[in-house]
């Protein structure tokens, strides 16, 4: 089997990380845990996840609603690979909005590419933060 091309790896991340907004969106909590390496870890609102149940628990205490990825900006090294992205996200039944930058660790895996590391930073009136603003 040929070595897959970096266009290859490009679309394949992109898709990954496409999947992880939608996944959200459809409350489709198993399918977003599915996107992680089973010892991820997640870093938001100045706190630690770790593991596929620290995802579950996470993604299921959250609030659910709209989340809008922008593109990502790919970094490549053989099996792994750094990404940084923008996210608008809007609460469902609040309407309220926050702003926030990923910054993940993604690997190569058997079943295709996984995220190992997440972190989600908020935008606020300082500039890059772990909790969006009040």
């Amino acid at each position: 089997m040929a070595m897959p091309s970096i266009a290859d790896d490009h679309a394949e991340i992109r898709n990954l990380l496409a999947r992880y907004c939608v996944y959200l969106d459809l409350d489709d909590t198993e399918g977003w845990v599915g996107l992680f390496t089973p010892d991820a870890v997640y870093q938001v609102y100045g706190r630690e996840f770790a593991g596929h149940d620290g995802l579950r628990s996470m993604a299921t205490a959250a609030p659910g609603g709209f989340h809008l990825g922008g593109p990502a900006a790919i970094d490549l090294d053989g099996d792994e690979a750094r990404t940084t992205r923008n996210l608008l996200f809007v609460e469902r039944g609040t309407d309220q909005t926050r702003r926030a930058v990923y910054d993940e660790d993604l690997v190569r895996t058997t079943e295709g590419w996984r995220i190992a590391r997440c972190r989600c930073r908020f935008h606020g009136p300082d500039g890059l933060g772990d909790r969006p603003p009040k």
